[in-house]
């Protein structure tokens, strides 16, 4: 066999192979793989066809292991599981060292940091150390591997990703609501005190998200407010009873589920920034970079 042809189909069809011989039969093999028989069927043929050898001789309602089958099922029997252990470990092995990352405050407490133990298992030899900022990085000074930026999604000379589109509406306390008839009448903001994530994304002013909705919805908005440089600060006030604060629905869906905070008005937003995954267009083909990428996007799909 040429060693060209040894790829992840020989061993998905050795596998395949090892189930069938085991059943001796495609048509529990496919049950097992959740495949259907053709599919089964395919594989081993063309395993077969790859290894220029036979080794099912197919018969009515019934199949034989050839002599060279056999000797292939009695070998993968006592080594498969090692096999696939040791490509597991080869992988793990490719996928080591520090995975540096910067994160916006906010969405690394309320919805990165709860789904990062999923990935820390999935590849236990990277070391994540995550940093949270709501400027951007300057990736030719600093040592980051990759961002996580709230924006426009205009970063020239990074290789970018979408990752989230966000919606923004306003959220209070329940009695905040009720002593300021807030329910169903957004005019009577012009008496509340709005609370501000000063820094909702890259060089933004204090009110831009207020500004932004207000706009949207022709709401007139009091003058009067208090600033905080973190989003989860201002919704932490809101809680409390201090003020109306502006929220994505990604940060206070828990909130919102268990009541301490309610949405008083049915006036919801898209944002005109979402998230991105941003790094150094040379090192968008780095394997750890990839597999973050690629379980942000699982995690948000799923």
């Amino acid at each position: 066999m040429q060693l060209s042809k040894l790829s992840g189909s020989v061993l998905s069809g050795l596998h395949c192979f090892l189930i069938a011989a085991d059943q001796m039969s495609f048509t529990r093999a496919a049950e097992i793989l959740c495949l259907t028989q053709s599919a089964v069927s395919h594989k081993i043929k063309n395993l077969e066809d790859i290894l220029d050898v036979q080794l099912f001789i197919r018969q009515h309602r019934k199949l034989v292991l050839t002599d060279e089958g056999l000797r292939l099922k009695q070998v993968l029997a006592s080594n498969f599981g090692d096999i696939i252990h040791e490509i597991r470990d080869l992988k793990s092995a490719e996928l080591s060292g520090d995975l540096t990352i910067s994160v916006p405050p906010t969405f690394a407490q309320t919805w990165l940091v709860p789904r990062l133990a999923s990935f820390i298992d999935k590849y236990p030899n990277l070391r994540i150390h995550l940093r949270t900022r709501n400027d951007l990085v300057d990736f030719q000074t600093e040592s980051f591997d990759c961002a996580i930026y709230f924006g426009n999604g205009v970063y020239p000379n990074l290789a970018v990703d979408k990752l989230l589109e966000e919606s923004m509406f306003p959220v209070c306390s329940h009695e905040y609501a009720v002593k300021y008839q807030l329910y169903h009448q957004p005019e009577n903001l012009i008496h509340c005190l709005l609370l501000h994530d000063a820094a909702p994304w890259a060089r933004a002013g204090r009110n831009d998200e207020w500004q932004f909705w207000a706009q949207h919805f022709k709401v007139v908005l009091p003058e009067n407010g208090c600033t905080f440089d973190r989003a989860d600060l201002a919704i932490k006030a809101a809680t409390t009873g201090m003020g109306v604060a502006m929220a994505r629905q990604s940060f206070v869906a828990e909130q919102l589920s268990t009541s301490r905070l309610v949405s008083p008005f049915d006036m919801i937003v898209s944002s005109a920034h979402s998230y991105y995954v941003v790094c150094r267009k040379d090192m968008q083909t780095s394997p750890k970079i990839k597999v973050f990428k690629d379980w942000l996007l699982n995690e948000i799909n799923t």
